[in-house]
């Protein structure tokens, strides 16, 4: 019977722990460490992207949303990776298709930034119309190279726009 006792403490116990949800974090005290999201990505080095870039930075300072920049970061440098690595797979074929996926990105990390950020969208597609242009063309291997560099550059603007 004693041990049953002790089960049906420590049943109720969680139960009141569930049901009350105690903040636990000060038991590990000042000195527990901290997360920092610490990411330095390489300046654009086409003057044209960067400058473009540089307008995303604005749009996003101006709006002191971080999360929403890092998320949007990530998402691009993923983005680029995908368009680099695509070479063979060809997912990716033509600069529609980048384009399209640059204006999606938002609704791809269902960030809800619709109307948030004035000019956003469209400080973001010059930078990749300044990477890759505004015609619609299949991605020769130079092209994808450019579309890689204008997604690493919106990634860098984010990241930049984040800090």
């Amino acid at each position: 019977m004693n041990q049953k006792n002790i089960l049906l403490a420590l049943a109720a116990l969680l139960i009141v722990v569930g049901l009350l949800k105690p903040e636990f974090s000060n038991i590990l005290g000042p000195n527990r460490p901290a997360v920092v999201d610490v990411l330095e990505l390489p300046e654009p080095t086409d003057l044209a992207v960067k400058k473009e870039a540089d307008d995303v930075i604005v749009v996003l300072k101006a709006s002191g949303a971080k999360s929403d920049a890092k998320k949007l970061r990530d998402l691009y440098l993923d983005l680029a990776k995908l368009v680099e690595l695509d070479g063979e797979n060809e997912v990716v074929r033509n600069t529609e298709e980048i384009r399209q996926a640059n204006s999606l990105a938002g609704v791809m990390l269902r960030l809800d930034i619709k109307g948030k950020y004035p000019d956003l969208a469209k400080e973001a597609k010059e930078v990749v119309v300044a990477a890759i242009g505004d015609d619609q063309i299949l991605l020769s291997k130079e092209l994808r190279v450019k579309a890689v560099e204008g997604l690493n550059a919106l990634a860098w603007a984010c990241n930049t726009g984040s800090k």
